[in-house]
């Protein structure tokens, strides 16, 4: 009877730690946009191309890591305009967390690999600072 109680403890241990990334990062992160000129309007789209924020620089937003779906990144483009410049496109490029392969080394195990972590998304972050170098358009003379 020990062994059924030990065993049932350390099962419910290993399900709450199964997927290291999911316990270190949420689903959101903070993203800074800025450019070489200020008041740059810009839009940044999903990777269904759905705008899901417009602002001018310099701005902050908050953006969903991973698109819903299983080890299903999400991906965003910023495209920036402004009256006298040529339009510019930037992509914001995710990654893997380290605690994805480390901490389900450690903790988290093939359910953290295979299933928690892949299904929640929160093994992917997303780059915090992204800048537009925009390019003065040349002058008819």
């Amino acid at each position: 009877m020990k062994k059924l109680v030990l065993i049932l403890i350390l099962g419910m241990f290993a399900g709450v730690l199964s997927g290291c990334s999911t316990i270190m990062r949420d689903g959101k992160q903070v993203v800074s946009v800025k450019s070489n000129t200020d008041r740059v309007n810009i839009k940044i789209a999903d990777k269904f191309g759905e705008t899901i924020f417009e602002g001018q620089t310099p701005v902050t937003t908050t953006l969903k890591t991973s698109a819903g779906g299983y080890f299903d990144p999400e991906k965003y483009t910023v495209t920036a305009t402004k009256e006298g410049y040529a339009s510019q496109t930037v992509r914001i490029d995710w990654h893997v967390s380290k605690w994805y392969y480390l901490g389900n080394l450690g903790f988290g195990g093939l359910i953290g690999y295979l299933i928690v972590d892949p299904v929640s998304g929160h093994m992917y972050y997303l780059d915090e600072n992204v800048y537009v170098n925009m390019t003065p358009l040349a002058s008819k003379s």
